[in-house]
Formats: structure tokens, C-alpha cells, sequence
């Protein structure tokens, strides 16, 4: 099973354009057909890395753009003598 490697605005930004790239691949089918063809695979692609939340060419490199989980802060403990806790 593959971890999730991509972040919340990386996965925004996939969606937005893999949209933008398979209507432009939608308009410019008739006059140019290969290209369209070209340019819907690459918006599948990436339409399926930001559903996934995984992208392979990130594993590969070892980018993970998910925020990072932030640490908690110590709550210091009144430490309180023995006859006190009754």
C-alpha cells in the first residue's frame, strides 16, 4: 500500500489543472486530434495523482508536500510532595 504524499494545495492545484488540461484536450480535438489525444492522457494522470493524494514521481524523490503534524507543548507538572496528594 502506497502513503499519501500529497498535501492539501498540492492536490487543489492538480484538480484545477488536470480540469483546465482535459477541457482543453475536449475544445482542440477536432482541428488537432493527437494533440488532444496527448493532452487528455497527461490530464488523467493528473487527475488520478489528486485523487489518490499519491504521486509516484514524489516517491521517487522523496517529496511529501502534507503539512506536518505540530507538536503538542509540554505542560509542566507542579510536582507536589507525597503527604499533599491526600
Amino acid at each position: 500500500m502506497t502513503t499519501k504524499n500529497a498535501g492539501g494545495v498540492d492536490t487543489a492545484i492538480r484538480a484545477v489543472l488536470g480540469t483546465l488540461l482535459m477541457v482543453w484536450a475536449a475544445v482542440f480535438a477536432d482541428p488537432h486530434p493527437f494533440l488532444a489525444l496527448g493532452a487528455a492522457l497527461v490530464a488523467t494522470v493528473i487527475l488520478a495523482t489528486a485523487i489518490a493524494g499519491v504521486c509516484p514521481l514524489y516517491t521517487l524523490l522523496g517529496v511529501d508536500t502534507r503539512p506536518r503534524p505540530r507538536a503538542q507543548p509540554r505542560i509542566p507538572i507542579k510536582s507536589q510532595p507525597a503527604h499533599q496528594l491526600r
